[in-house]
């Protein structure tokens, strides 16, 4: 019989990588504690309507990558392809957009229809902080600085950049837009087939093509810096003196757009050039206009989304906690009460260590065999000799060492 495969760009994880995935998941919590934002959960499954609202029509994401089917009754429905929509209208309908300033964090997985490669698979884990009401700048400098903190927890501060651009309130994109449209007008020819359909649409969207024959041009195109309004530009200069006071480095990469219709004033992206083409690690920035988008009231927001997987990719193992295994063997089925006992209590007292049990096997031999070929750190033995001394035998297999130990709190003391 034909074994099943899991679907193309779906994802497994082994004990390994999931080690780091939690690994990086507690460092993201503990953060996130720190600076007052509290998990929620929402839906995979959300209407199709709430994506195309808010992330655009124009968008790739709705364009090309969406999961959409309908459900048993005709509705349109589809895996989320980003959180920041679901989480708003979770806050909307949940009442806690009218509950005053939030601070929100989640994580869980995204789908997007894309081609599988290093980096991107069409199921991806995200971590997410979302913060609304907070109407001045500094929240925006804390998403910033709480993004660089998780990477010198993770110590990946040499991996990775910060980019950061202002793309105006939503009145300043409009005019922007004009400008675009009027300059890449003149170029209709050398577009491609999406270029041309964002030319009347949706303008912005064409700086975040990825095609490489479009580069010069786009790079070549008006900036948005020359749109923008007074009370826009000195919310970044702002923004840009206090990264500087807290002595986190930037670059202002004035064609960085986002990929997200909802987006307005800061963008920002941390990039790696250690993972290939997909280099953007964590993306976020404002999103004032979204609640009204989606049907609530007006409300200044702003988010940050860490990619699980491609920070994976930049963690190295040797900064990972590292869990002591110990196997204790009972030598006679008789010893397994004191065994499990002793088991209980060391649990109660160490920390990162995995203990277990022998099972049926009572041949030392063939158990240490075993034992190396799992990479046991230690091995306790109860046998007769043992149980009529109360002392304990303890071999650090990694150094082929055997010591004969008389109480628990030496037993404790050699393991810690």
């Amino acid at each position: 019989m034909k074994k099943i495969s899991k679907l193309r760009g779906m994802q497994d994880s082994d004990p390994t990588q999931t080690n780091k995935f939690n690994f990086v998941e507690n460092c993201f919590n503990s953060l996130a504690n720190a600076y007052g934002y509290r998990e929620v959960r929402f839906p995979i499954i959300e209407s199709t309507e709430l994506f195309k609202r808010s992330v655009g029509d124009e968008s790739d994401i709705v364009n090309k990558e969406m999961f959409t089917f309908e459900s048993k009754s005709g509705k349109s429905m589809t895996l989320r392809p980003e959180g920041t929509a679901g989480c708003m209208r979770m806050a909307i309908e949940t009442g806690l957009m009218d509950s005053g300033q939030q601070k929100l964090s989640y994580k869980g997985p995204m789908f997007r229809y894309e081609r599988p490669q290093r980096g991107r698979t069409r199921e991806f884990q995200q971590l997410s902080l979302e913060a609304y009401g907070f109407n001045d700048s500094s929240i925006d400098i804390e998403m910033l600085e709480i993004s660089n903190l998780i990477f010198n927890e993770l110590s990946l501060e040499k991996k990775v950049s910060l980019e950061i651009n202002s793309i105006g309130s939503q009145q300043d994109q409009k005019e922007y837009s004009k400008i675009l449209k009027d300059y890449f007008g003149n170029y209709k020819k050398d577009l491609d087939e999406d270029s041309l359909k964002r030319l009347e649409k949706n303008p912005l969207r064409i700086l975040d093509s990825k095609n490489e024959d479009l580069k010069s041009l786009i790079k070549d195109a008006p900036k948005i810096s020359q749109s923008i309004s007074n009370a826009s530009k000195e919310n970044f200069d702002f923004i840009k003196k206090n990264l500087d006071s807290l002595k986190i480095e930037y670059i202002e990469n004035p064609l960085l757009v986002r990929g997200l219709d909802y987006y307005n004033d800061l963008v920002f992206e941390w990039k790696s050039n250690s993972i290939g083409s997909q280099d953007t690690i964590c993306g976020g920035g404002r999103y004032d206009s979204l609640s009204k988008i989606i049907g609530g009231r007006e409300t200044s927001a702003i988010g940050l989304s860490f990619g699980l997987e491609r920070i994976c990719l930049l963690v190295e193992d040797s900064v990972l906690p590292k869990t002591k295994s110990l196997l204790i063997i009972s030598l006679e089925d008789s010893f397994y009460i004191d065994a499990m006992k002793l088991a209980s209590s060391l649990r109660e007292n160490l920390v990162n260590y995995s203990i277990q049990f022998s099972g049926k096997d009572k041949n030392l031999k063939n158990l240490l065999k075993k034992a190396n070929k799992k990479n046991i750190d230690f091995m306790v033995i109860i046998g007769q000799e043992e149980i009529k001394k109360k002392s304990y035998t303890l071999k650090k297999l990694s150094m082929n060492q055997e010591i004969k130990i008389d109480s628990f709190d030496s037993l404790l003391e050699n393991l810690k």
